[in-house]
């Protein structure tokens, strides 16, 4: 009877012990058991009394003397004077840059009207200089027409078109147009004769009577 409780005691406090060793490895492993939790704990299975942990100091929040919240609003003040600054002087470079860009808009500006007005005096000199070169060469053309023999000047004027041959013919003397007029002999001729009759009587320029034939005399 004896042997037996002694069993039973050794057994208790073997699982006893045990659970105590699980519960250390247990924290350990999790990290959920600080080191003065652990040293309870062994005190406790070796049978010793626990020590309560030390009390928490009490942190004390010290006041903001006057002193220093004059400190702290002086230096807000300074850092709100500097940042006011920065962004002054942000505004004034963004000013600047913007008149920059509004004078060379201007200078680009004029210089495009300076460029269209220089196109438009040229396009003007070119015309007159055309117009001059094409008046000198119709009049050394329309001399030539009045030299030459009519039937060579009516063989030019059925190359041309209807209004560069009355160009010529309105600008030459009666006499010498109706000579030419009188060289058109073939049916395309006197189909194109016909047609610049037309527009020179239109333009009150000359009247002809049509050409008699050669068997007539």
């Amino acid at each position: 009877m004896g042997k037996l409780l002694l069993t039973i005691a050794l057994a208790i406090l073997l699982a006893n012990g045990l659970a105590i060793l699980g519960l250390l490895g247990y924290g350990l492993a999790t990290g959920r058991m600080d080191a003065a939790q652990r040293a309870q704990y062994l005190a406790t299975w070796q049978g010793q009394s626990l020590v309560p942990p030390p009390p928490e100091a009490e942190t004390v929040e010290q006041k903001e003397t006057p002193q220093q919240a004059s400190a702290r609003i002086a230096a807000m003040e300074i850092q709100r004077e500097v940042l006011t600054r920065e962004i002054e002087r942000d505004m004034e470079l963004a000013r600047s840059m913007q008149n920059t860009v509004d004078e060379a808009r201007k200078k680009m500006e004029g210089d495009l009207r300076r460029l269209v007005d220089d196109q438009q005096v040229f396009e003007t000199k070119l015309s007159q200089y055309n117009a001059e070169a094409q008046s000198e060469g119709f009049q050394k053309s329309l001399k030539a027409y009045a030299n030459m023999k009519p039937k060579t000047a009516k063989d030019d004027l059925m190359k041309m078109t209807d209004q560069e041959a009355v160009r010529y013919l309105s600008a030459m003397k009666p006499d010498v147009a109706t000579q030419i007029l009188e060289q058109f002999r073939t049916p395309e001729e006197q189909t194109k004769r016909l047609q610049l009759m037309q527009m020179l009587e239109k333009q009150r320029v000359i009247s002809l009577k049509p050409p008699q034939s050669d068997t007539e005399g």
